[in-house]
């Protein structure tokens, strides 16, 4: 008898239904699977019918909720921050380049699996949350993912709003460095396990590399993916994550602080003792929406000349009275006054966080990944360096964009 494998569409799961204020519906494109969602498309909450998909989004969604093999029994919408499960589920159906080089497009995450045996509840949920590069957390009373793409910065810290202990920093060893990353995946044109080697090139990136670590191959299995352009950008990003971002700053601050920051939010941190210059600390007054008064004027940087004029597109941030941040740039500073050349959406309070940055030394960028309540009073977070630009470097193959952090040499 001969072996037969066939190619199925598996299982339909819920999609988004229509969009408020009439922006549209999503719907699926059957030949592909991918989520079509309407340009400026909004999610008011309500789910749609059962459709075929591969959205990793919908697939973790609907193994979260079904009654008869997830876990529906236990878990409902209602425990669910659903519109985090849509933002992924848009950022997962975008398109990117398939990697080719024919400049054909597929969606940037797709999950083909056929589960066939229990797992541990956490595993499965884990690895479905990790073909989109999400992370599943418990926020305010229900599960919400946290997803690694590109966002902007929601808070800012520096010496003036942590502990005396200030920032520690740490790295990984050498040891869990890898030159190469080699992705298995299911080639569906062959009906076979194949594998995508990233690193392995003679391109004067990777050669540095290799003469730096030797060739360390890291063997990773691409979880539900049968494209070879997804299994290379996942080599790629965990070959960038390992060789860019594996400093890992840890900290303590108030609970005015540790109740707003969320695992997954991006924060920036002027640590005076990297930067070698201050450049953050609490505003001492407040006259209106555009001038503000450092609190020690003596000690910080306020990147302007002798005359007080701005150098290097110098920009003051300032934590705002409902926990945003926003940043201005500066038009002028005099005796620790600052002038900004727009008006702040609210008027900052008196002793409100502000920093300062300019191209010759920007704040630090980090992925906070836990938040954890030491007392009843502080919070101990811990963040993961974040590089700006990274997705278009590992997806369209884009120049990093150069970020100086420290005067010090």
């Amino acid at each position: 008898i001969p072996t037969r494998k066939y190619r199925i569409r598996g299982i339909k799961v819920r999609i988004p239904g229509a969009g408020a204020s009439g922006s549209g519906t999503p719907t699926v494109d059957n030949a592909t699977g991918r989520i079509v969602y309407p340009s400026g498309y909004i999610f008011n909450g309500v789910m749609g019918a059962a459709v075929y998909t591969n959205c990793p989004a919908m697939c973790l969604l609907d193994l979260l909720t079904n009654t008869r093999y997830g876990l529906g029994d236990h878990v409902t919408d209602s425990n669910l921050d659903l519109f985090s499960f849509v933002a992924a589920s848009k950022y997962a159906n975008t398109e990117v380049d398939d990697g080719t080089g024919s400049g054909a497009k597929e969606a940037r995450f797709s999950c083909n699996v056929n589960i066939q045996s229990p797992k541990e509840a956490f595993a499965a949920i884990n690895d479905l949350a990790g073909v989109m590069r999400c992370m599943p957390i418990w926020s305010a009373g229900s599960i919400t993912i946290t997803q690694d793409k590109p966002v902007d910065p929601s808070y800012l810290f520096s010496l003036s709003n942590v502990t005396s202990e200030g920032f520690s920093y740490s790295g990984s060893s050498l040891k869990t460095r890898h030159s190469v990353i080699s992705v298995s995946y299911y080639n569906m044109d062959s009906q076979e396990v194949d594998f995508e080697v990233v690193g392995d090139s003679d391109s004067a990136e990777d050669t540095a590399r290799k003469n730096k670590f030797g060739t360390i191959v890291k063997q990773v299995k691409a979880f539900a993916c049968t494209s070879r352009g997804q299994a290379r950008r996942l080599g790629k990003a965990i070959l960038f994550a390992e060789n860019n971002e594996s400093e890992v700053c840890t900290f303590t601050t108030s609970i005015d602080s540790g109740i707003v920051v969320r695992p997954g939010a991006v924060i920036e941190i002027q640590d005076p003792v990297r930067a070698g210059v201050r450049r953050g600390g609490r505003l001492s007054a407040v006259a209106s929406t555009t001038v503000v008064t450092a609190d020690d004027t003596a000690a910080t940087d306020f990147a302007v000349d002798a005359s007080g004029n701005p150098v290097g597109d110098a920009t003051l941030a300032v934590i705002l009275p409902d926990g945003s941040f926003e940043s201005r740039t500066i038009s002028s500073v005099s005796n620790g006054v600052i002038t900004v050349s727009s008006a702040f959406s609210q008027t900052p309070n008196v002793n409100a966080n502000f920093l300062i940055s300019n191209v010759t030394v920007k704040s630090q960028l980090f992925r906070v990944i836990t938040v954890e309540e030491s007392d009843g009073i502080n919070y101990a977070i811990t963040a993961l360096s974040y590089v700006e630009g990274k997705y278009a470097f590992i997806e369209d193959g884009e120049a990093l964009p150069a970020r100086t952090v420290s005067k010090l040499n």
